[in-house]
């Protein structure tokens, strides 16, 4: 291998462990997305839907029901990645075997034992904000705002739309205490509300810390087509 490329792979492969050890905090404890629950009521349309988008009300769906999500934009900040189903793997983790999300260069990664778009139930897309196509680099550097909508798209085309609700303050990895471990791991639970979780590392600069992104769903678009 050439000296250059032995350098790049050294701190992509450096990289992409300090990502994995950042998503160890969060591993398998979403995998208590058990038994499907009712679908909730009918939510209410959007206020103000995004220009150019028709907004309709949508049941949640029970998680049996719901479809792998594809793709996830946010209009506003002009962001769109695909979306790949993202396990993990038992590896050795600082002398010990771990369990650790492999979290995919060139889209976003769709936790496999999180619900599927639209469901009643916690959605789980963690994404790199450094490392290859960076597809998280916009959330790690700010870009998103609470009241932003999120389209999310499942694998038969159907788009869900989930307003921000919350931007967590980034949860300390390096150092992590107890307390920070059970704060990460508290937004990957199961939930009886069906939300949308995007987790990335943070800063822009390195990864230091985890950022978390709630959003809760709002509806679904009449014409289900995301531009490519």
């Amino acid at each position: 291998m050439h000296p250059i490329s032995q350098i790049t792979h050294h701190y992509a492969h450096r990289a992409q462990r300090r990502m994995a050890l950042l998503l160890l905090l969060l591993a398998l404890c979403g995998a208590c997305q058990a038994e499907a629950t009712p679908p909730l009521p009918t939510l209410p349309p959007l206020a103000t839907a995004t220009s150019g988008l028709s907004v309709l009300p949508v049941t949640a769906l029970a998680l049996a029901q719901a479809r792998p999500p594809v793709r996830l934009a946010i209009p506003a900040i002009h962001f769109s990645a695909p979306i790949t189903p993202m396990a993990w793997q038992v590896t050795e983790v600082d002398g010990e075997r771990r369990a650790v999300w492999q979290v995919p260069l060139e889209s976003a990664g769709w936790h496999l034992n999180s619900a599927g778009a639209g469901a009643t139930g916690n959605v789980v897309i963690s994404g790199q904000h450094r490392l290859g196509a960076a597809v998280f680099a916009p959330l790690a550097g700010g870009q998103v705002q609470i009241g932003q909508q999120i389209l999310l798209s499942n694998d038969q085309g159907r788009t869900f739309v989930y307003v921000v609700s919350e931007i967590a303050d980034p949860i300390p990895v390096l150092g992590a205490t107890a307390e920070d471990q059970a704060h990460a791991a508290a937004f990957l639970a199961a939930s009886d509300q069906p939300q949308l979780t995007l987790v990335t590392g943070w800063p822009e600069f390195s990864d230091t810390h985890l950022l978390v992104i709630v959003a809760h769903l709002s509806g679904t678009l009449a014409a289900t087509t995301l531009r490519q």
